[in-house]
């Protein structure tokens, strides 16, 4: 313990990157690409790889318009320098989420003690949500690593440094540098090249309104009369409207909103015109009006949801912390309003203030994890330096979430098994860690809360780890669909030239390693004459359009494979040359029906 203790004081970021680096390594055993999103955008940083036009995203011959090309620059590097597998696209995130590690150490170091900062770092590479994003060939995890370290250098010299202050409240809020808001400026830059205009009105939505804030109540307000919170409340509005104005002014310029502008767009502009340019303006059009304003106005692809869906889902994805963040918020809210309400230290110089303000970045939930990881860190770093650990019936209610958590992880696990993860049911053994975790909380809590804190920092990562490492290894067994192209890239010899009979999915389109042509229902002649073209021609089709198919395939063509993609009703079939391979196919069907049973 003494050499832990040495560790923490000395070399916290060495720790960190350790911890994270391990945690997050026992996610990328081999596993293939899960979903619609992973495989399409490997699909197009592949494309880039092999055309060598890094400016122009393309998907299997057509214009990709869903999303900017920083995140595919990202995975192409990856497989230049590691080949096309799914840990070189996938790298890139897990970098992402340790550098986000690496800005809540910085932050809670600064602004609370080094505990409260390793706390924040590792409680947010030990949430499921990060631990998923952080394996996964999306753009989430970098945006949240661009957006959250841009954020923290706006708002460094606006919040005092606890280490070199021994009387925080004499300090003002100092303005910007022009350094500090180049940098800032051009990670939003990045961020917009990842995401588009949410990496920078994100930020800002935060940001400008926290400063602000700070100003109107730098100014010493008039005490209400009376003690009720409806006069209070009322005394805190008129102080705000009355001070508003002058506020609007020295938070613009304390920020340096232009120059972080400015920088923003120097970076992110000149892709989006060469884009442009080398389109006829087809790329913006896209992008902004269909996947910028057609989302904010309406839902698509099915992703809608009701008022509570987003904190809902950051109970899911937050977890296990997730279970004391609704405490963190309370008890936040409820040091807020009794800082205002009795004139003491000004909120300039409560860190808390601006991670609450964070956990509400619009849009996406993922880009508040970091604040939430920092409030849920402060208080259980706070609590734990107490002779008695406070909020007792709060800590009961967060470790009966801790265990219903596991058990719930089990039921998922299971529950899918009969819809889709067939053999996965081992994987459900993953929930006992939460639940072992919360008898472990109990024990340490009663002995010493320090204990409690450690014990819920290590239940998590151990969680996280074996969710994304072990138990989604053996969840991916039913993930059969990228082994029946590579049975079908076997059975042409080399690489098949591969066709989609009514249905193409993104998985097709990237494990097929070219372009795939796709056929409409009906059009069967088509389809024969691609069977026709050569022993290396193969073309799939979900069985219930085999029908269709089957009276127009040429002599010496039949089913040559199958497999049942994840949550899909009926098999995809393979259908390629079965002359003079016959006995090999018939051996290879079997094989692939043995695994589906």
């Amino acid at each position: 313990m003494p050499a832990i203790g040495s560790l923490l004081e000395r070399r916290p970021r060495l720790l960190v990157l350790l911890v994270a680096t391990a945690t997050l390594t026992a996610g990328f055993m081999s596993m293939p690409f899960w979903d619609e999103d992973e495989p399409r955008f490997a699909a197009i940083a592949r494309t880039m790889v092999t055309t060598g036009d890094w400016v122009v995203p393309m998907y299997n011959g057509e214009l990709a318009v869903d999303k900017p090309v920083l995140m595919h620059w990202c995975m192409a590097l990856g497989f230049t320098a590691f080949g096309f597998n799914e840990f070189a696209a996938r790298l890139p995130s897990a970098v992402a989420a340790v550098l986000t590690a690496l800005a809540l150490l910085r932050a809670g170091t600064r602004w609370f003690n080094p505990a409260t900062g390793i706390t924040a770092a590792l409680a947010y590479i030990g949430c499921l949500l990060v631990a998923i994003e952080a394996h996964a060939a999306t753009p989430d995890s970098i945006l949240v690593a661009l957006t959250t370290w841009g954020t923290l250098l706006l708002v460094e010299p606006l919040l005092p440094d606890r280490r070199q202050s021994n009387s925080p409240g004499t300090q003002a809020p100092q303005s910007l540098s022009l350094g500090h808001a180049l940098l800032a400026g051009s990670l939003f830059g990045l961020a917009v090249l990842c995401k588009g205009p949410i990496g920078f009105i994100g930020p800002l939505a935060v940001v400008l309104p926290f400063v602000w804030l700070v100003q109107c109540l730098a100014i010493p307000m008039e005490k209400p009369r009376g003690t009720s919170l409806m006069r209070q409340g009322g005394a805190l509005l008129r102080h705000l409207i009355t001070t508003g104005l002058p506020a609007t002014w020295t938070t613009l310029r304390q920020t340096r909103l232009l120059t972080v502008t400015l920088a923003t767009i120097i970076v992110a502009a000149p892709w989006y015109i060469a884009v442009g340019l080398q389109t006829d303006w087809a790329w913006p059009r896209g992008f902004f009006f269909v996947h910028n304003v057609g989302r904010f106005v309406a839902p698509m692809e099915r992703h809608s949801g009701g008022f509570l869906f987003h904190p809902l889902t950051m109970l899911v994805g937050f977890y296990p912390w997730s279970c004391f963040l609704p405490l963190a918020v309370v008890v936040a809210c409820s040091r807020l309003w009794r800082t205002w309400r009795t004139g003491a230290d000004g909120p300039a110089d409560q860190p808390a203030d601006f991670s609450l303000a964070a956990t509400k970045l619009p849009n996406y939930v993922m880009p508040a994890y970091p604040a939430a990881a920092l409030l849920v860190a402060a208080l259980a770093v706070e609590a734990a330096g107490r002779p008695r650990w406070p909020f007792p019936r709060w800590l009961a209610l967060g470790v009966v979430g801790l265990a219903f958590g596991g058990i719930a992880t089990a039921g998922t696990v299971l529950v899918g098994s009969f819809f889709g993860l067939t053999g996965a049911e081992p994987a459900a053994a993953v929930g006992l860690i939460p639940l072992l975790g919360a008898i472990w909380l109990v024990w340490s809590a009663r002995q010493q809360p320090a204990r409690a804190v450690v014990a819920m920092v290590v239940v998590s990562l151990v969680y996280s780890a074996a969710a994304i490492g072990p138990a989604a290894a053996w969840i991916s067994r039913a993930n059969t669909l990228p082994r029946l192209l590579n049975d079908a890239h076997a059975h042409a010899g080399g690489r098949a030239r591969i066709g989609a009979y009514t249905h193409l999915t993104p998985n097709i389109v990237y494990y097929a390693a070219g372009l795939v042509r796709q056929w409409q229902p009906g059009d069967t002649s088509a389809a024969a004459a691609f069977l026709s073209s050569g022993p290396d021609a193969v073309v799939i089709v979900p069985e219930q359009q085999f029908a269709d198919l089957a009276d127009a395939l040429p002599d010496g063509t039949g089913v040559i494979g199958r497999s049942r993609p994840l949550f899909k009703k009926q098999d995809y079939l393979l259908i390629g040359t079965t002359q003079a391979t016959d006995t090999v196919a018939s051996d290879r069907t079997a094989t692939i029906r043995r695994r589906q049973r």
